[in-house]
């Protein structure tokens, strides 16, 4: 190894990352602006800085693998990934959005949200739980339990 030269390990740090994108689509300076302006819209309209920056991030992932000026290839993307439901509502609900203060037409799709059953746990993972507590915690999580079981 020469003096000057980097380490090996510090040769991966200097290349930059690259991404390759599904469709060879990318978010254009035309594309960038145009969401910028919506987003700009919908601040003077007053929704939150955390809502602006949710939907920021979904109108350009859309704008990564669609043509976010046509309803049809925006419909068909969210139709054909396989999201979970919640975040094909998202990604819809930012379309929605970006479309309404643009003037596009479109019908929205209808993905329903399916609540998932909650995982109880076993007697035994209760048991691992308690057993280390402290005896104040203890009395405690054990009346809990029992008062949860009794309760069904």
């Amino acid at each position: 190894m020469n003096p000057g030269s980097p380490a090996p390990q510090a040769s991966i740090l200097i290349q930059p990352r690259l991404r390759a994108h599904m469709t060879g689509l990318r978010c254009s300076d035309y594309c960038k602006g145009k969401i910028l302006t919506t987003l700009i819209k919908l601040e003077n309209r007053g929704l939150a800085e955390g809502t602006l920056r949710n939907l920021s991030f979904n109108l350009k992932h859309l704008a990564a693998y669609a043509n976010i000026d046509d309803p049809e290839s925006i419909r068909a993307f969210i139709a054909k990934k396989a999201y979970a439901n919640s975040q094909k509502m998202k990604l819809v609900k930012a379309y929605d959005y970006y479309a309404l203060t643009n003037g596009i037409e479109w019908i929205k799709p209808y993905h329903r949200y399916e609540r998932k059953l909650c995982k109880i746990p076993t007697t035994e993972q209760i048991e691992k739980i308690v057993a280390p507590a402290s005896p104040r915690y203890a009395t405690i999580l054990k009346v809990l339990y029992l008062f949860g079981r009794s309760s069904f």
